[in-house]
């Protein structure tokens, strides 16, 4: 007896791949002729960053050249140098000590500041205001006199009015004021 060979089973679990349609391969052409404009766009896009880039490279050689064949600035003469040098120092002083020490002074609750002026050149500073009593002024002056860059706090005018029902004393101090560096 003879043996049988087996005939070969025709399994095929996956199944057989259909062709791409025609609407897959129009589909496919508009994505790659998409991409190649967009492509394209880029490349023309990098072209203009790089022209505008030159543009500007050649826009600051030109004022470099300008600025370099420029003369020098003139020496500063006496006359300009010496407000300059007065001016930065009085902005080298203690202002942050000096309006501490003002703010301290005036922090009285029965005092109230009004108006506060100052003449930087000739060190003058007035005060205006408004107390409950004459005697809350003259603590005030007493306060003043001990702040350090004040000096010569002196009350140049006061007066006594009703502000519904209550007195008021109005005033006025002049004081000279010097900060320290």
């Amino acid at each position: 007896m003879k043996a049988r060979v087996p005939l070969p089973l025709g399994l095929d679990f996956a199944g057989r791949r259909r062709p791409p349609s025609l609407l897959g391969w129009l589909m496919l052409a508009a994505g790659a002729l998409a991409c190649a404009g967009v492509l394209h766009e880029y490349e023309v896009r990098e072209a203009q960053v790089a022209d505008e880039a030159r543009l500007l490279a050649r826009a600051r050689r030109a004022v470099d050249a300008r600025m370099g064949s420029a003369r020098p600035p003139a020496p500063v003469s006496d006359a300009e140098l010496r407000p300059a040098l007065a001016a930065a120092r009085l902005l080298g002083r203690d202002w942050g000590g000096f309006l501490s020490g003002l703010e301290a002074a005036v922090s009285d609750p029965g005092i109230a500041v009004l108006a506060l002026e100052q003449d930087g050149p000739a060190g003058s500073l007035k005060l205006s205001g408004e107390a409950r009593s004459l005697s809350e002024v003259f603590a005030l002056l007493a306060r003043l006199a001990g702040v350090a860059g004040l000096r010569d706090a002196r009350l140049v005018s006061y007066g006594f009015r009703d502000d519904d029902g209550i007195q008021v004393v109005s005033f006025q101090i002049d004081a000279r004021w010097e900060v320290r560096p």
